[in-house]
């Protein structure tokens, strides 16, 4: 096997391999050890044990003992259930390294490419997070600069417009076309060029999105109902008006409160789908995050039982070799992710849990990887968070 597994120290890691072991130990011809590859990786085990009565036939005819045999055997099926092969490896490995080489000389702009992106593996909610992670702050959209990518802005990156739930394609393509060909000076001057319905009006307001016009939120929404009960819903762009409208200094002046951090925070992640003027754990001020370990200190506790707390950010089923389900799930607190499962028996009592609680305390037990580097924990109970008492800051 030294010639077919020398460059990768004696592990077998693309699909060539396989084949190559096949050939080489057991005397299989190319079409049988493909028959294999192919069933390994589809995982259909009866065709598997099928070609294993052949490797064994093959490679006793060869001279190799059983317990050898049953070695290398164990080294090919070892892939069972997902492999690339040589070249597409390399074109991910490529990739993954000018990834990495632009993660870390060019974060901003890294980030906000893969934010535009919009593909991936993660909820957007966690490239958020690793944002905050590398010091790189959002900041809220703005009608001048309404995407569609996330703009880099120094150690920032602008939210589009766009990301906005709710736009119609027809505001989307009215709000493109009119920011190029210039830029908006006012709500009233938005209102005429793009002409959106009342909901997207509103939702534009409470992201910030006129901010930049020096209004407060509460002046945004006033003047925006002044403008809807004027002219309707079915502006065109550039259309003008026979009789000019009442002027808003006419309208009888009534004091409202401006919305606070947390609505705000709480305004942005309904209609964009995280917080962008803040780190998305304020949104939860209650949480008694300080009772539990945090997640860059789980690894002093090998082995051990602890109990933490995190912000569910992401959450998968899977099916145990029984069929029976299973979950992993990512948590989140102020000071870093974690990996986390719950097997099959664990998850059948909590996993209600799971989808009942955003922010979810887990009792679990650390299990360091095999190699040395990193962990996962997993999960022996999971309930609602604890809370802070009262007059507690």
């Amino acid at each position: 096997l030294e010639p077919a597994l020398r460059s990768t120290f004696g592990l077998a890691v693309y699909e060539e391999h396989i084949l190559q072991i096949c050939e080489a130990f057991a005397g299989m011809t190319a079409g049988r050890a493909d028959v294999l590859r192919r069933a390994l990786v589809k995982q259909k085990r009866n065709a598997v044990a099928e070609i294993g009565v052949e490797f064994l036939n093959c490679a006793r005819a060869r001279g190799h003992t059983d317990a050898k045999i049953l070695e290398v055997w164990e080294l090919v099926t070892g892939f069972n259930g997902y492999a690339f092969n040589k070249a597409h490896s390399t074109a991910y490995g490529v990739e993954a390294y000018q990834a990495a080489w632009l993660k870390r000389y060019y974060p901003t702009e890294f980030m906000a490419g893969v934010l535009t992106g919009g593909k991936g593996f993660y909820h957007p909610l966690v490239y958020i997070l690793e944002c905050h992670r590398l010091g790189i702050g959002l900041l809220p959209p703005r009608v001048n600069q309404p995407g569609p990518a996330f703009l880099p802005a120094g150690k920032s990156i602008r939210v589009p417009l766009t990301q906005l739930k709710g736009l119609t394609e027809r505001t989307t393509a009215r709000l493109l076309a009119e920011a190029k060909r210039r830029s908006f000076t006012s709500l009233n001057d938005f209102f005429r060029r793009v002409g959106p319905t009342s909901e997207e009006f509103e939702a534009m307001i409470r992201v910030g999105a006129f901010d930049e016009f020096g209004q407060s939120r509460t002046r945004q929404f006033w003047e925006a109902l002044h403008l809807i009960k004027t002219y309707g819903q079915s502006s065109e762009p550039d259309q003008a008006w026979l009789i000019p409208p009442p002027s808003l200094r006419d309208w009888p002046s009534v004091s409202l409160d401006e919305p606070t951090r947390l609505e705000q925070l709480r305004a942005e992640a309904d209609l964009l789908g995280y917080a962008v003027s803040g780190h998305p754990l304020e949104l939860f001020p209650d949480i008694a995050w300080d009772s539990y370990c945090p997640v860059n200190q789980l690894h002093r506790y090998p082995h051990e039982l602890v109990t933490t707390c995190g912000l569910v950010i992401e959450q998968r089923t899977h099916h145990q070799i029984t069929g029976e389900p299973m979950k992993f799930m990512s948590l989140a607190d102020w000071t870093g992710i974690v990996e986390t499962e719950l097997f099959a028996q664990t998850y059948r009592t909590y996993s209600l849990a799971t989808i009942r609680y955003p922010v979810l305390e887990i009792h679990a037990r650390v299990e360091p990887f095999e190699n040395g580097c990193g962990f996962t924990l997993r999960v022996l109970r999971a309930s609602a968070p604890r809370f802070r008492k009262p007059g507690t800051s």
